[in-house]
């Protein structure tokens, strides 16, 4: 697994990294936005972004990332910010978990492990099953007993997103971020999402019980 840092305090960026190789992790480290974009060759499985460096903002590199690079991997942001409001505004805008400073170096170690774990947990399994549905996330071909079902690269993403994450509630703002993370939050109206997940509903409804609670929350329920 790679790991990529985008930190300009040296020694905490260092130290990091020196644990994290230690741990068999292969680390690039980079203490300014020039020198990891002109420098990009090609993605980590994750990538610790400090939101205020000298030479460019937060923006600028997630930009980069996803937009220019088509880059999913998870994104830990770390920042000064301590409050709620922030922490909200961050994890809205295609950042995956946000860490406040000064932490314990321990600490985004163990976040960057919970992470790449939770995230290519869901990469490795290659078929999700529920009900009498299969998804091939290798393939991306779902499947209804054995006919394959017809459906839009977003209303795929619902599927694939919910299969992986059946009988758990989820936000509103966390669905965004995960199924619509190339577009701003703020830019992505409710009804788009009623309007995709109505598709899905019409398409799959008899048995993929997708249910929206109290107007914020979804869950698939059943097995």
């Amino acid at each position: 697994m790679k790991v990529c840092i985008i930190e300009d305090e040296k020694l905490l960026a260092d130290w990091i990294a020196k644990k994290l190789t230690k741990d068999g992790y292969n680390v690039d480290v980079y203490y300014n936005a020039s020198d990891f974009m002109n420098s990009f060759s090609q993605s980590a499985d994750l990538y610790v972004l400090d939101i205020w460096l000298p030479d460019s903002s937060w923006y600028e590199i997630i930009d980069f990332l996803r937009e220019w690079k088509k880059v999913n991997s998870p994104i830990i942001i770390s920042s000064w910010y301590s409050d709620v409001e922030n922490k909200i505004h961050w994890l809205n805008i295609w950042a995956d978990d946000y860490i406040v400073k000064p932490f314990l170096p321990e600490e985004l170690v163990a976040r960057i492990k919970a992470l790449i774990r939770r995230s290519y947990s869901w990469e490795t399994t290659n078929i999700l099953k529920y009900k009498n549905y299969t998804f091939d996330t290798t393939n991306k071909i779902i499947r209804k007993w054995k006919e394959q079902v017809k459906l839009s690269k977003k209303e795929m993403d619902i599927v694939e997103y919910f299969m992986f994450n059946k009988l758990k509630l989820i936000k509103k703002a966390t669905l965004i971020s995960s199924v619509w993370w190339e577009h701003d939050w703020l830019w992505v109206s409710d009804n788009t999402i009623n309007v995709t997940i109505s598709r899905v509903r019409k398409k799959l409804w008899d048995n993929f019980n997708l249910v929206t609670i109290v107007w914020e929350w979804y869950m698939l329920r059943g097995q």
